[in-house]
């Protein structure tokens, strides 16, 4: 179905000396009409100047310099006007200052009649215009094909979605007096038309935004603006008297980035990677081209290159050497850094823009990656991380690599999460163990979360993000409401073509979300410091976060299409003959996309990913096709792991007999296993949260009891075999967990029931996910002296001592402890 508006009703003027005139009738539509901004030259050369700037919040500019913005009291009598203004502007001849106003975030509607009215100064008369600019999508009749222009790709795409946004339809107008101003642009219409079918039609108009801009169009006069307002047709002002307040609230989500946003006022280098897929790259179909974007150019809309970044074509020598394809340049990262060079007045060398991002990728998969992108040790690489082959981090970038604190990432971005698909509905538990393995390794780092969404529904994990934002006090960016409010006005396969891989006008949009956590103003509010590892939101981020260990496929620890977890999660590649490779772990389909493709091991696509084990219990892996056969993996060892073999002088028993054991599957267990025979026992007194039980399951296993502090708490029988997805039984290593204790000393007490148990040892664990309920007393103490800790620790605390003090283990309770040897100092630590 059609959607129609009534055509453009008619486009005034007025220009006219500054007089007082009429109150203000309605709300103004532009964020930040009183050119609020920051200065930031005083922190980066020391001068004493905050008074003025050359960029404004919320308003954007071709390059730095090309505006400059005043505070009104440092502005010259004759040219600034009689009422306040907050602060203006001036443009350079020949440039402009413009704002991009999605419909739905002024709540605009096909058909609406809107009016302008900016107030100003200049040196001549015609040199000041103001102008609306109705944005639409391209869209003209019939396909074309990429071949057509000497190109690779064979296939036929329709001609909407190709390059940036077509300016629908413009209204300008000029003053005509030298001197104080206004100009007024007044039934201003927002047009729309267009269909919903994946056809693209030149009758369409698919409007999604209006562009304000205030320009100095003169070779060489001198032009200042202020007090700009926006609104519905009938209720701007018949005069300006002051800035019309905005209804359109700054949202300062600055405040979320204090370190990132310091670094771009100091102008120091930063170093932003990008987490993602195939459509945080640009990968699109068709393929983000650089099209002739000059409507009077009887090649307007044609393709002018290829797939390789050309920094001539761009008009941007400057960039050569950073951008590899086009679709890094016309993504929404790039433009993004783009952004921040204009913004903050920065070269291109200053920003490192690392696209983990990658084709089929997902947070899952690419976890096995984070060490290598983190520290720029995978060369450049259009392909790898969005610059030309060839190049050097060092030379590059120098400046990251000449700082103290090491040139890891500054600021990490999540943005499409499409393939997660990890775990399903789980998956934010990779989604939080990426960004608790990144605080580990670079804990100065922050994050911000910008993801992409298709008709609002096009992945689960934006809540994920949302709820991560909530407890690691992460700005959270929505694209994803306004790409969906916005096929409220246009087709939106205009925007997204076929697949789910957003062309550039979409592109342009996701930018534009994400850009709003660089604006900047004053007064600057207080920053908001993203939280350090606190609590895990989901029990799965536990073993996700943990550090990798890679077994290749001639390692022991693989059985052909089998192999044994470390502890929760792993990320493998396997080969498979067809195209039905299935996977199961511990005998059960397990949930989670499978990629048949992905045969050797790559940093950023795998084959399968999994992490629903629970801590401590054995998980075996199996993946079922034809030659189905694992070719590596990384398995995850959870953070705070002990291993006790059996072999090991803390486990207390009778001098129990070992035998030979040869831990292949679940290595490491020792060289031998422990014989319990019934009755008796083995004990281990150690500091954790969780402990592991590991075991030989046998053909006259007997069954396994485990107290700890005297309760109850693990029976299991250790004659049960495993079987393989074939039916064969395995009698090997199992593991049973013991878990969510308080931290502090633990006594576990092993017996064995009806036939001897084999044990292989006992893991510990310190799973807090942080100190913040850590509970420490220190003091004096004397020999034979008993230390009441009030109230009580949740578990024995563990004591160290000096001077010669000592804790026995026997004296150690929750509510007190006695001491032994020399008088000393003493630290009990618990919860």
């Amino acid at each position: 179905m059609m959607n129609t508006v009534r055509q453009l009703c008619c486009a005034c003027a007025l220009s006219a000396p500054l007089a007082a005139g009429l109150a203000v009738a309605g709300d103004n539509l532009l964020q930040n009409p009183g050119f609020e901004f920051h200065a930031f030259v005083n922190h980066r050369e020391g001068k004493a100047v905050s008074y003025t700037g050359n960029t404004v919040a919320f308003w954007r500019h071709g390059d730095y310099g090309d505006i400059t913005v005043t505070r009104e009291s440092q502005v010259a009598v004759e040219k600034r006007p009689p009422y306040s203004v907050h602060n203006l502007v001036s443009i350079r001849p020949g440039k402009k200052l413009w704002q991009f106003i999605p419909l739905p975030s002024a709540s605009l509607a096909h058909g609406d009649a809107v009016e302008l009215a900016v107030a100003g100064w200049q040196s001549a008369a015609g040199a000041l215009q103001v102008s609306v600019v109705l944005l639409k999508i391209d869209s003209e009749d019939g396909t074309w094909k990429p071949a057509d222009f000497g190109y690779a790709d064979q296939r036929d795409f329709p001609r909407h979605a190709r390059g940036e946004f077509v300016a629908a339809r413009r209204h300008d107008q000029v003053a005509a007096e030298a001197g104080a101003v206004e100009v007024h642009l007044r039934d201003v219409v927002v047009e729309g038309r267009f269909h919903q079918d994946n056809v693209s039609r030149s009758e369409d108009m698919n409007t999604i935004a209006l562009q304000v801009e205030i320009a100095n169009v003169s070779a060489d006069a001198e032009v200042l603006a202020w007090a700009p307002c926006l609104t519905r047709a009938g209720q701007g002002p018949e005069r300006i008297t002051g800035v019309v307040a905005s209804q359109r609230p700054m949202d300062p989500a600055f405040r979320h980035l204090p370190r990132t946003i310091q670094k771009l006022w100091k102008g120091e280098a930063i170093h932003i990677l990008l987490m993602g897929s195939s459509i945080d790259r640009g990968s699109a179909n068709p393929p983000m081209y650089l099209y002739d974007e000059d409507p009077q150019s009887p090649t307007f809309k044609q393709p002018l290159s290829e797939r390789l970044f050309e920094a001539e074509k761009a008009g941007r020598p400057d960039l050569a050497g950073y951008y590899g394809w086009w679709q890094h340049y016309f993504s929404y990262a790039g433009r993004l850094r783009l952004e921040l060079m204009r913004r903050f007045n920065l070269p291109v060398e200053k920003i490192c823009l690392n696209f983990m991002a990658c084709d089929g990728s997902c947070i899952g998969e690419a976890t096995s990656g984070l060490a290598e992108y983190c520290s720029l040790s995978i060369p450049p690489s259009p392909g790898e991380n969005g610059y030309p082959e060839g190049g050097d981090w060092k030379t590059l970038h120098p400046e990251l690599f000449s700082r103290p604190g090491g040139h890891g990432p500054d600021l990490v971005i999540y943005g499409s999460g499409a393939n997660e698909k990890t775990d399903t509905p789980d998956e934010i538990a990779p989604l939080e163990a990426s960004i608790r393995w990144i605080q580990r390794h670079y804990p100065q780092a922050e994050f911000l979360f910008c993801m992409f969404q298709n008709k609002g529904g096009y992945t689960p994990n934006p809540g994920d993000l949302q709820a991560l934002a909530l407890r690691y006090q992460i700005p959270f960016m929505d694209y994803g409401k306004l790409g969906d409010d916005v096929t409220r006005w246009c087709n939106r396969y205009a925007l997204v073509p076929s697949d789910g891989h957003p062309q550039a006008a979409a592109h342009y949009l996701w930018f534009h979300a994400l850009s709003q956590a660089f604006e900047c103003w004053d007064p600057a509010p207080s920053g908001v410091v993203q939280l350090r590892l606190p609590e895990r939101i989901h029990p799965n981020t536990i073993g996700w976060e943990g550090e990798i260990r890679t077994y290749q496929g001639d390692s022991p620890r693989l059985k052909g299409n089998m192999a044994v977890l470390e502890d929760t999660a792993l990320n493998c590649w396997a080969s498979c003959a067809d195209k039905t490779l299935k996977a199961f772990v511990n005998g059960e389909t397990a949930v989670g996309s499978v990629r048949t493709g992905a045969s050797s091991r790559n940093i950023r696509n795998s084959t399968f990913r999994w992490g629903r084990g629970r801590l401590g219990d054995r998980q075996i892996l199996e993946l079922v096709g034809e030659q189905a056969k694992l070719t590596a993996i990384d398995l995850k060892v959870v953070n705070g792991r002990r291993f006790y073999p059996s072999s090991h002088p803390a486990l207390e028993h009778a001098g129990l007999g070992r035998e030979e054991w040869s831990s292949a599957w679940g290595a490491p267990y020792g060289e031998d296993a422990l014989i319990v025979p019934p009755g008796q026992t083995v004990e281990l007194t150690a500091a954790a949260t969780d402990f592991s039980v590991a075991y030989v399951d046998h053909v006259n296993g007997g069954t396994l009891a485990v107290l700890v502090d005297g309760q109850e708490r693990l029976r299991t029988a250790t004659d049960v075999p495993f079987a393989d997805q074939d039916g064969r039984l395995h009698f090997m290593e199992n593991r049973q967990g013991i878990r969510d204790l308080p931290f502090g000393l633990h006594t576990v007490r092993l017996t064995a029931e009806g036939n001897p148990v084999r044990l292989l040892g006992i893991y510990t664990y310190d799973t807090r996910a942080n100190l913040q309920q850590e509970r420490r007393v220190a003091g004096l103490a004397a020999a034979g002296e008993t230390i009441v800790f009030e109230p009580p620790f949740r578990a024995r605390p563990v004591i160290l001592c000096s001077d010669g003090l000592q804790a026995p283990l026997a004296t150690i309770r929750p509510e007190s402890a006695t001491f032994a040897g020399q008088a000393g100092t003493f630290l009990a630590i618990g919860e």
